[in-house]
């Protein structure tokens, strides 16, 4: 019986796997995140973290010159927005340099404890005493998709692999707990 998949093919695993797409991603029936004037060309390692999970979990199982079109839910992507992740500190625990003064949208760094904490944050309402802060990825709570050919599909090899990567077992939150979040920590 023919399966569809020539055996020179070699078929995209769960780990170790080196895949390179041509991709385009949106928001559905929404704007064009990535490869809008022609689409992008990415490659990553499998079992790495190095892409949404919904993206490599799609993956698995295809071949190099396949092409794919699918819709990644949030929860698979920059994980569902958390209200928990939105939260108003004092004013007076945040350290702005002379002059600049806090407005909605602004971005500023996050001194955190945990591993998975953002490397920024945004401002998200400056009250009289207090400042709002929005933790959320900035894409969290949203869509992606995602029109694809995957260009390349193999076993990976060592140089394809940084010595520094280290395997994903297990699923962790993109996010700490707001307990572990430090603000205004002085260097």
């Amino acid at each position: 019986m023919d399966s569809g998949i020539r055996p020179d093919k070699q078929l995209i695993r769960a780990d170790k796997s080196y895949v390179k797409i041509r991709y385009t991603v949106r928001i559905p029936q929404g704007p064009i995140l990535k490869g809008a004037g022609q689409p992008e060309v990415m490659d990553f390692v499998t079992g790495y973290m190095q892409v949404v999970p919904g993206l490599e979990n799609r993956l698995i199982g295809h071949c190099a010159g396949e092409k794919l079109s699918f819709t990644i839910p949030p929860h698979e992507a920059f994980g569902d927005r958390r209200e928990d992740l939105v939260i108003e500190q004092p004013k007076d625990e945040f350290h702005f340099p002379q002059g600049v003064t806090p407005y909605p949208g602004m971005e500023i760094p996050l001194v955190s404890s945990g591993d998975n904490a953002p490397d920024t944050v945004v401002i998200t309402a400056v009250r009289e005493q207090t400042i709002l802060i929005d933790l959320n990825p900035p894409m969290a709570g949203v869509p992606l998709h995602y029109d694809l050919e995957i260009l390349e599909a193999r076993a990976a090899r060592s140089e394809d692999v940084c010595s520094e990567w280290t395997p994903e077992t297990s699923e962790q939150a993109c996010c700490p707990s707001v307990q572990q979040i430090v603000l205004g920590a002085d260097e």
